[in-house]
């Protein structure tokens, strides 16, 4: 018994087949353009996802080594405004070795006092030194002056008081790692006592008594060990960045391995795939020309 066959659906059939080689020759000639082998979620989406998770990681990688740059120029600042403090520190402890030696008259001591005075003044620009806008010894309390002076009737500094916190403040330097990014003015200044001791001895030479600031070279070598200290404590955090910034690059590195080849697509392979289409879709074109020109007399 034969089967007799509808022109309407050799016609819908192949426009159908022409329709669905033009769509893949068209997603196919995409792939060529682009030299990726996803181009939007419909064309694989399990590749899509994967893609997709590959692209978060590197931009979290991103952020990573844009806060171990931040965390790291903002220790290194820190580090080189103490390194300036305790240049001065050292530059103070031998005018007090010169002030409180028998060779000094009270002239030479009082001349070595107006510098000191000076000095300590410096060092209060350095414990306020600000970077970007904001206070980097001042703790969590960027914003606020760490440092504020009483002064006597002569303007000069008298004490010293402490408007910062002792918080931290700690950047996002990896999965589940955080880094402690600042030193606290209190830790580094006002534990140590370094403007009092300043304070003592510039008065203690203006005044003559000798005893009284000579006492003072013990207390002004602990303030200087400690800011030695902080300085070491800023280089090792800096240190341990650089290696941490070295594993996110050499990470991010693989990744981007990775996801080329999650993207990219085979041009080779692609080229191939399009002529194959190319003839199906002419194979399908021929067909119908031929069905199109068979007289419908040969359907009844």
């Amino acid at each position: 018994m034969s089967t007799r066959v509808n022109l309407e659906t050799f016609i819908s059939t192949t426009l159908a087949n022409v329709q669905k080689s033009t769509a893949n020759m068209s997603r196919l000639q995409e792939q060529i353009s682009t030299g990726k082998k996803v181009n939007r979620a419909s064309d694989d989406p399990a590749g899509a996802r994967k893609i997709l998770s590959l692209r978060s990681e590197d931009l979290r990688l991103d952020q990573y080594a844009s806060n171990i740059q931040t965390a790291t120029q903002s220790l290194d600042f820190s580090a080189a405004a103490l390194q300036n403090t305790s240049d001065i520190v050292q530059r103070i402890t031998e005018l007090t070795m010169q002030g409180v030696s028998d060779s000094t008259d009270q002239n030479g001591r009082t001349i070595i006092a107006n510098e000191i005075n000076q000095l300590l003044e410096t060092i209060m620009q350095s414990a306020n030194a600000e970077r970007l806008g904001r206070y980097t010894f001042a703790g969590t309390k960027t914003t606020t002056i760490p440092f504020v002076a009483s002064r006597d009737s002569n303007g000069n500094i008298s004490t010293v008081s402490y408007n910062g916190n002792r918080e931290n403040v700690e950047y996002n330097v990896g999965p589940n790692t955080n880094t402690i990014v600042n030193l606290t003015g209190d830790e580094i200044f006002m534990q140590s006592r370094v403007f009092d001791t300043i304070v003592n001895i510039r008065d203690n030479l203006a005044d003559g008594s000798v005893t009284f600031a000579r006492d003072e070279l013990d207390n002004l070598d602990v303030a200087s060990k400690n800011i030695l200290n902080s300085i070491a404590k800023a280089g090792g955090i800096s240190s341990t960045l650089e290696l941490t910034g070295n594993r996110v690059a050499d990470t991010k590195l693989s990744l981007q391995e990775v996801l080329a080849s999650a993207e990219s697509a085979d041009i080779a392979e692609l080229v191939l795939k399009l002529t194959e289409q190319q003839s199906i879709f002419e194979a399908s074109l021929s067909s119908g020309s031929y069905i199109f020109k068979t007289s419908i007399l040969n359907y009844i």
